[in-house]
């Protein structure tokens, strides 16, 4: 396993492995990233990753805000899953740009995993936004002091 900042020559890899959760799941409210969206996320954000040997097994991307890092996008290979990566991922990242600085980040009212990952990594939530999901539901706004 290794750890490391993603530039352009990885992009094609972030998208396989969102279109693998894609056909995982569809396009749910919970991870909705069309290919137009997805492309100007990354067009614009900041993004890390993590590896088994030579696979992509997740990422996150973000980007620094007024006096924040606001992370947007948070992906496992369904291959990946449920094994702690992103746990690992999660806690290179908050010593990595967290000193001194918040770390924010929304979820889907319905990812209890995920949220139970934020919560145990510190992360306390802070808000809600109604309606927010194509869905209809409340995104859970997090932060991490």
């Amino acid at each position: 396993m290794r750890i490391e900042s993603l530039y352009s020559p990885h992009k094609p890899a972030m998208r396989e492995l969102v279109e693998a959760i894609h056909q995982q799941g569809g396009l749910l409210p919970q991870f909705y990233w069309p290919t137009e969206m997805l492309g100007a996320e990354m067009a614009t954000a900041e993004a890390v990753g993590i590896f088994e040997g030579e696979d992509l097994a997740g990422f996150i991307l973000y980007r620094e805000v007024p006096d924040a890092w606001e992370i947007s996008l948070v992906a496992t290979h369904p291959r990946f899953q449920r094994r702690g990566l992103m746990e690992i991922l999660m806690r290179h990242l908050i010593a990595a740009k967290g000193q001194g600085r918040e770390l924010w980040l929304e979820v889907h009212e319905s990812n209890h995993s995920a949220q139970k990952l934020y919560e145990k990594l510190g992360f306390k939530l802070t808000g809600r936004r109604p309606r927010y999901y194509k869905d209809g539901a409340t995104a859970l706004l997090y932060s991490c002091p």
